[in-house]
């Protein structure tokens, strides 16, 4: 028998745990505002994650990991004869544009990323019938432990709520203060960070920065960022106007 709820009463991270505990197997779907998602689970272990419009298959997937080229993947597109994911996997990895391990990671990152953003989820319809899988012949599924995932999406969930005190607005700008150079060669700075310092100018909202660099749930690097004095917040739009 299915289990349907609504969100407000019966949460994501409530969800999980229950399928985690009960090791069930089976599909839940959910629906809200913000999109619709499936995610499927084998023994209480998550399997699959795919939100309703987002291209998941494997070529995409590598190609946003950076383990092939924009190149690469226009070539395996094109071609016919390649019937599923797995069959594309095994021809990379035995060609060796890729290693089984790149194809696992960059998999298993894909569903988690995905998954996260369903912690922010609050509203909305849920659908969990137990013992029925969506068809994943030919795909590519990294069983991933639940526990995991419910205390990176919490604690990604408390982050979010400390950015939105510290940084209210998402579609606010930011942009470097005048004469950034001499201060930002002392400033020490994870990749993560100087990639996202890559994106600032005045075009680029916070918002559309976590999209470009897939920072969704580590938005952490930006009150961080705009602490260090040469990069400072504008009101505005993307095309940089300020506010009146």
């Amino acid at each position: 028998m299915a289990l349907k709820g609504n969100l407000r009463d019966f949460n994501t991270t409530q969800l999980f745990n229950l399928i985690n505990l009960a090791r069930k197997t089976g599909t839940l779907t959910i629906e809200t505002r913000d999109g619709r998602a499936k995610l499927c689970f084998k023994e209480g272990k998550l399997i699959y994650a795919g939100l309703e419009g987002e291209d998941d298959r494997l070529v995409t997937i590598l190609l946003k990991a950076g383990k092939i080229s924009e190149e690469q993947a226009r070539t395996i597109r094109a071609r016919s004869d390649i019937k599923n994911d797995r069959e594309l996997g095994l021809l990379l990895i035995n060609a060796g544009y890729v290693s089984q391990e790149d194809v696992v990671q960059s998999v298993r990152e894909h569903t988690l990323e995905t998954v996260y953003q369903l912690f922010n989820w609050t509203e909305g319809m849920f659908r969990f019938e137990p013992n029925v899988l969506l068809p994943v012949e030919g795909r590519i599924t990294v069983p991933i432990d639940l526990e995991n995932v419910i205390m990176e999406g919490s604690r990604r969930l408390k982050e979010s709520a400390r950015l939105e005190e510290e940084l209210p607005n998402l579609d606010m700008a930011l942009k470097f203060t005048d004469r950034p150079d001499a201060r930002m060669r002392t400033i020490n700075l994870t990749v993560e960070e100087w990639r996202v310092v890559s994106f600032i100018n005045p075009r680029n909202t916070i918002r559309q920065i976590a999209q470009y660099t897939c920072l969704y749930g580590r938005s952490r690097h930006f009150p961080r960022l705009k602490s260090r004095r040469p990069i400072v917040a504008r009101r505005g739009d993307a095309s940089g106007r300020d506010a009146a």
